[in-house]
């Protein structure tokens, strides 16, 4: 592993537990508030393909060692916050189109209409009822 992916480990791991204490602490309303504020910027920077993916390759991989629950909501919300710098990359909230099973929600990350976290299984379609810029 690249000594850069350490730091975007380290980060990741921070902010994916920071966010499940929030979202546990406050009512979504109140946590959405609050998230816009820390995510809000008024400089947009480029940032390198491999930084965008770098980025999503931390939160992934939190997620998947933290010994908590981390569905997909807190990680999508993880790389929007960690990369609130970055210019259009809408956290979408949706539902399945066709739920044989009932109600499904997810959450993703797009860049340029390509997800970048919160990749669905083949077979299955989610529409954005919520998109978050």
């Amino acid at each position: 592993m690249r000594a850069e992916q350490w730091v975007f480990l380290a980060k990741a791991v921070a902010t994916l537990l920071i966010i499940k204490v929030s979202l546990k602490l406050f009512t979504f309303d109140k946590f959405k508030r609050l998230f816009s504020r820390m995510t809000k910027t008024g400089s947009h920077l480029t940032r390198s393909d491999l930084y965008v993916e770098d980025t999503a390759w931390a939160v992934r991989t939190a997620a998947h060692v933290l010994p908590v629950s981390l569905t997909c909501l807190p990680q999508a919300l993880a790389v929007k916050y960690l990369l609130r710098n970055y210019a259009n990359l809408p956290l979408n909230i949706g539902v399945q189109q066709s739920a044989i099973n009932g109600f499904e929600a997810h959450a993703w990350v797009e860049r340029a209409g390509q997800i970048i976290i919160g990749e669905w299984p083949e077979g299955k379609t989610y529409r954005a009822l919520w998109v978050w810029e």
